[in-house]
């Protein structure tokens, strides 16, 4: 990071989120005022309200590692690998790309280095309130603000994404995306909920209907995925059950398999780009020369990915020799569970860990952004999240936490707009 960046992560105690502008924003966006009413109050609480400064070089090195990842990710020889070890559904595949991926990043001494890939990385829709509610604080946001895309730039970003999706699935350039079904399991129960409002209101805006349900909500008739009465072209999965393995998955399993609907991000997408396995190839140089995959990209790879070894039989003693230079996370886990950090890990967990399927990433330590509350300095962690589409940046933000892993519900911490110095 930059002297610049980071002197104003240290010493800038600037609030940049206007809550009034927030809640404006979220009431313009949901129509229905009770709904609007408890997405902006729970969104409020997702906010850290400062803001977090990187340097306009790190943001373009993040750019250039993602194509570089779906360089890799598209040619047929990682596929194959990849798919080897995967659940026979993540064999099938969509004519699709695969919405809203998160690179996650922690910034090094070497610049941005991807922590890992998620395939249903929630928080865009909040990240974009969060810009467009940011106010001139500071010279330096002042003129990061004067630079960046406005809501409706980015939203609309988000349309196209969802129509191309649908185009490329029924191979058709001019097929109009109707219906959406937003998916997950008890959908109203869970964190992000908001979001799925925000999302809904925005498709409809544009003349898509939006369901939101749960994938046991959802049934075949004639060979078409409906909610009721209502046939759905395209689910929005937010599941976590990657490759629709529970009972409830049914419907799911029997419409991707059958391709009676675009399921995005799905099975096939999860395996090549989001197990965590597949970062011990990309980090791995003679991994990376059997592909043979181009020396410039793979010199992208090798400095931004940091190196990550899968746990076995022939490696266990030295992992854990050298376990605090290390975290450790399941190779199908999201969310931040089941991981630790190799400093904190007990004799009685590395022994199930090491007969499970998991990972060892080299530790880098997070940026640092100093906040105020309550009149008190508290410096917290911070790590980036770039969502990705096709390999290409449709919006960056931080998410600011205390912890031994990223978190939404730190004081102070939350979802945070991120300015270029």
């Amino acid at each position: 990071m930059s002297d610049k960046a980071a002197e104003l992560n240290a010493h800038c105690s600037c609030i940049s989120v206007d809550e009034q502008k927030l809640d404006v924003e979220v009431h313009h966006l949901i129509s229905n005022l009770e709904l609007a009413d408890i997405a902006a109050t729970k969104i409020s609480s997702m906010l850290s309200k400062s803001g977090v400064f990187i340097e306009r070089a790190a943001l373009d090195q993040m750019e250039t590692l993602a194509k570089a990842v779906f360089t890799v990710c598209g040619t047929s020889l990682f596929q194959e690998l990849v798919l080897e070890n995967a659940p026979e559904i993540a064999r099938h595949r969509q004519n699709i790309s695969g919405v809203f991926y998160g690179f996650d990043f922690h910034l090094g001494v070497n610049g941005p280095q991807l922590i890992e890939i998620n395939t249903n990385a929630g928080g865009a829709m909040i990240c974009t309130l969060e810009i467009g509610a940011s106010k001139n604080c500071c010279e330096p946001v002042g003129r990061s603000l004067a630079k960046r895309n406005m809501p409706d730039e980015i939203y609309e970003s988000f349309l196209n994404m969802f129509s191309q999706e649908w185009r490329s699935f029924k191979n058709d350039p001019h097929a109009q995306l109707k219906t959406i079904a937003i998916v997950d399991e008890n959908p109203t129960e869970q964190f992000l909920y908001p979001e799925f409002l925000l999302f809904q209101a925005l498709f409809q805006k544009h003349g898509i209907k939006t369901i939101i349900a749960s994938p046991d909500n959802l049934i075949i008739q004639t060979n078409k995925v409906c909610f009721g009465e209502t046939e759905i072209d395209l689910i929005y999965n937010r599941t976590t059950d990657f490759y629709f393995q529970g009972p409830a998955y049914s419907v799911l399993r029997e419409a991707y398999l059958g391709d009676l609907a675009a399921i995005t991000p799905n099975p096939f997408n999860h395996a090549v780009f989001a197990n965590k396995d597949n970062l011990c190839i990309l980090s791995n140089q003679e991994q990376l020369d059997t592909l043979g995959i181009d020396s410039a990209i793979k010199e992208i790879l090798l400095s931004h990915i940091p190196k990550t070894i899968k746990v076995s039989a022939k490696n266990e003693e030295f992992l854990w020799l050298n376990r605090k230079d290390y975290f450790f996370k399941p190779s199908q886990g999201f969310g931040s569970r089941a991981v630790y950090r190799g400093d904190k890990l007990t004799k009685g967990v590395w022994g199930q860990i090491k007969d499970k399927s998991y990972i060892a990433q080299k530790i880098i330590p997070p940026s640092k952004r100093t906040i105020t509350v309550d009149g008190n300095e508290l410096s917290l962690k911070v790590d980036i999240r770039d969502y990705i589409f096709e390999g290409t940046s449709l919006i960056s933000a931080t998410r600011i936490y205390q912890g031994q892993t990223t978190n939404l519900r730190t004081v102070g911490g939350g979802f945070s707009p991120l300015y270029s110095v």
